[in-house]
């Protein structure tokens, strides 16, 4: 069974003026799947690109999560910093997870064309940059959960099942 982490970048949740909903909502999300995910951990973080990154390393060296979701820094603002760090810290870069996320976002949001959602897999983990919005996120979770156990299971380097019947890698 695979294990996530899901930080959240927040200033004012983490100076505690507002509560923070996002990761709670994917960890439900993830929960009620069937993708084999049983642990989801959450946490806050400040939104300090140093900080992140040396979280985010920290986390990847000790190798204990299959995935890692950061949720928020994926905007336009000035001190959203998260797509340029996934570019930086991870090996392999998966377009095709953050295309679909955007490509949902978009569809539900009329900011969704300006939020830049990114995937990666960084030291054999799957690394999700997530909208930092709770409705966002959930959007954008929902149009790639379906493709994280094998994602996962490929970032590991592992062959994921598949069953004898599917036409699954017929098209690959």
């Amino acid at each position: 069974m695979a294990h996530v982490l899901a930080l959240s970048i927040r200033d004012y949740c983490y100076e505690e003026r507002r509560k923070d909903h996002t990761c709670s909502i994917l960890s439900t999300l993830v929960a009620k799947s069937e993708t084999g995910i049983e642990g989801t951990y959450n946490e806050t973080l400040e939104a300090n690109r140093d900080l992140v990154k040396a979280r985010l390393q920290h986390e990847l060296a000790r190798k204990e999560f299959d995935g890692i979701f950061v949720c928020g820094a994926i905007g336009i603002a000035p001190n959203d910093f998260m797509p340029e760090l996934l570019f930086e810290i991870c090996d392999k870069h998966l377009f095709f997870l953050a295309y679909e996320m955007w490509r949902a976002i978009r569809k539900s949001s009329p900011v969704g064309p300006l939020i830049r959602p990114r995937a990666g897999i960084a030291n054999k983990t799957l690394v999700l940059a997530l909208p930092g919005g709770p409705k966002a996120a959930k959007v954008a979770m929902e149009a790639v959960l379906p493709w994280l156990p094998v994602t996962m299971a490929w970032a590991k380097e592992e062959n994921p099942f598949c069953p004898p019947d599917s036409d699954w890698f017929d098209w690959i």
